[in-house]
């Protein structure tokens, strides 16, 4: 069985392609099973397949012993899962890891991670500058999906987004490193090559990036809509001309067009 691992930041496009995976009949999908305030979509063969492995109960997925344990215990978490998924006779189990989302090191997690069977790591970006001006516009929407925000351009801080970039080229450079030294190096994509597809092309790509069978029907219509119809950045920044020019003071400009690890 495959263990699919996304490594990679909010606003990179994870939500539309957990949506389109979750159709795959033999994937086990999760979203953030490591989030901080609320893990979804366990249901109690999962709780159950928690419990045996921690050793304690967990009643519903709000018990609140389950978060903290399953971001202090990747692996353990991860083992459970995986029993549901191998019942199931599912080929593949896929879920996806954020920033902040682990108590523990970012290294020990992915050593102990590295030495199940199967681990497929990947590590998905999108330019930063697109990525921080989606995450700003979920930010002062107070929701990270189904909302259109195509007409609400922000007013953005150079400082504010250089100290954002810091956080997330380091988390970056780390996850990178740790994957690598497990001998792990990722399968590297990127949401403008990748995830930015109707969904049944990206169905059939990530089948072929994953060398897993998609499945032969596919209902477009259970797909997450893309919450930003714009593709012009200046039109999605009120203050556009104001804010490139302090990120080209502080040395960010180019890598704003990039991504935070080549």
């Amino acid at each position: 069985m495959k263990i699919i691992c996304v490594f990679s930041i909010h606003r990179t496009g994870t939500n539309y392609l957990g949506s389109v995976l979750r159709q795959w009949p033999d994937l086990s999908v999760f979203g953030e099973i490591f989030h901080p305030d609320r893990v979804h979509g366990l249901k109690p063969a999962h709780l159950r397949a928690l419990a045996n492995v921690a050793g304690r109960e967990f009643a519903t997925d709000e018990d609140p012993g389950l978060i903290p344990w399953l971001r202090a215990h990747p692996a353990g978490a991860v083992e459970a899962l995986r029993r549901v998924a191998r019942r199931k006779e599912h080929a593949a189990l896929y879920f996806k890891v954020f920033l902040g989302h682990w108590t523990l090191p970012v290294k020990s997690a992915i050593e102990q991670l590295a030495k199940f069977d199967g681990f497929t790591p990947v590590l998905l970006q999108r330019r930063c500058l697109d990525t921080y001006v989606s995450y700003r516009k979920a930010e002062a929407a107070g929701i990270y999906k189904h909302v259109d925000t195509t007409d609400a351009p922000e007013d953005l801080d150079p400082a504010r987004y250089a100290h954002w970039a810091d956080v997330a080229r380091r988390w970056y450079e780390e996850v990178l490193a740790a994957l690598v030294a497990a001998g792990k190096p990722p399968l590297r994509v990127t949401y403008e090559r990748d995830v930015d597809l109707p969904p049944d092309a990206l169905s059939g790509h990530w089948g072929a990036l994953l060398a897993l069978k998609p499945p032969a029907t596919f209902d477009p219509a259970s797909a997450l809509s893309r919450q930003d119809r714009s593709a012009d950045l200046a039109a999605k920044i009120r203050n556009f001309a104001e804010f490139g020019e302090g990120l080209k003071r502080l040395g960010l400009w180019e890598e704003g067009q990039g991504y935070f690890v080549d």
